[in-house]
């Protein structure tokens, strides 16, 4: 048994097939039915897509987060400054900023876009010149991305 089983694991490693993620061949009790549809796309985004183009087909509008806290923008604000998604929000030089905390990392893609858009909305800062909102990191200081209303959320 142990000879088979040897054999068998060798088979499997120096097959020139087992590594590659293309549809396999008819092997096995599988019925030819089970390998329909099995190609598909994960919940993950698509990794080749750059940031600013890869949300723009959501179907969402910042007031939707509003409406779901039924109208309480302030709620909604002092549930990302407790969660810490954002960390503070000021202006220098006329330049608008959001410092974003390490929760706000931890956030997709989507939402991320999502919370600069909300912000935006809330406090109308792209109707303004320079029309940006830089994103700064909360420890390093560093600017890490920009918002604007026609780009979306850009991250470095």
């Amino acid at each position: 048994m142990n000879k088979f089983l040897y054999a068998a694991c060798l088979l499997t490693l120096l097959s020139p097939a087992a590594a590659q993620a293309e549809p396999k061949s008819f092997f096995g009790p599988w019925w030819s039915s089970h390998w329909v549809n099995q190609d598909f796309k994960p919940y993950y985004q698509d990794g080749q897509l750059p940031h600013n183009t890869q949300w723009k087909e959501e179907n969402w509008q910042p007031q939707d987060w509003i409406d779901a806290r039924h109208g309480d923008m302030d709620g909604l604000l002092k549930q990302w400054y407790e969660a810490a998604i954002i960390r503070s929000r000021y202006i220098d030089d006329d330049v608008p900023y959001v410092n974003v905390g390490i929760n706000f990392y931890h956030l997709s893609g989507y939402d991320k876009g999502r919370i600069m858009s909300t912000l935006d909305h809330i406090f109308r800062v792209t109707d303004k010149t320079p029309k940006t909102i830089f994103v700064k990191d909360h420890i390093t200081k560093k600017v890490i991305g920009v918002y604007t209303a026609q780009s979306g959320l850009i991250l470095q």
